[in-house]
């Protein structure tokens, strides 16, 4: 949601406030307050698609990280053990397939170290849980590189998923401001007409709550009106 629609969903709330305020001005107008009473449900959905739609992607991607942290960590120790191991047995070729460091899986992508946690998962597989443990790694430890390694290629799907959604209730709420609009402009300022005789002190508040105020992004960083 962007300032503007922040400060107009903000009018919208104003409106309905002051009109809930006012039962009396409100029972003169029977289809005004049947709008009101939709403008109100309107700005409720807005709420709640706001929260959500600033939920959408953080906690996807702050779960994603502590995941692949801790898979960059596993990924480290085993592929030192085997290396090691490797090193021993001058078995070069499988030295060179493990050889990961902590500086260049630091500068991997996701994808990059799913990729190099997968060879050295499966070079841990092939030289079993005995030699495995002989260098320090536990069939616990193996276990749980595996669960981070399954889980890691889940979470690549998730933040896709995210936008989604996100696209999903960006879309609601331009739904939503537009029914808003519509509502606002071709009902209730059109009733709201008969205030200034039936209940002017109303009517001064209903204008004054319609106002839009906002700052534009701008040098001068003056706020903007708009009705």
């Amino acid at each position: 949601m962007n300032d503007y629609q922040n400060a107009k969903k903000a009018s919208y709330k104003l409106i309905v406030v002051e009109a809930k305020n006012d039962a009396a001005s409100m029972n003169l107008i029977p289809r005004f307050a049947a709008g009101i009473s939709r403008l109100e449900i309107i700005v409720n959905e807005m709420d709640a698609l706001a929260i959500q739609q600033s939920k959408d992607i953080t906690g996807v991607a702050q779960n994603k990280n502590m995941l692949l942290d801790q898979l960059r960590g596993y990924t480290l120790d085993i592929s030192g053990a085997i290396h090691a191991y490797a090193s021993d047995q001058k078995n070069m070729e499988l030295a060179a397939k493990c050889n990961f460091k902590i500086s260049a899986l630091d500068r991997m992508s996701a994808a990059e170290l799913l990729d190099a946690a997968g060879v050295v998962r499966g070079e841990a597989q092939k030289l079993g849980a005995e030699i495995m443990a002989n260098q320090g790694i536990t069939p616990e430890e193996i276990t749980e590189f595996n669960e981070l390694y399954v889980q890691g290629n889940e979470e690549l799907t998730h933040p896709r998923e995210a936008i989604i959604d996100r696209s999903s209730h960006t879309q609601r709420l331009d739904d939503l401001f537009e029914e808003a609009a519509t509502l606002k402009k071709g009902t209730l300022d059109r009733l709201a007409t008969q205030f200034q005789r039936k209940a002017p002190a109303f009517y001064a508040k209903y204008k004054a709550a319609a106002t839009v105020i906002y700052k534009r992004a701008s040098k001068s960083d003056e706020p903007e009106v708009a009705q």
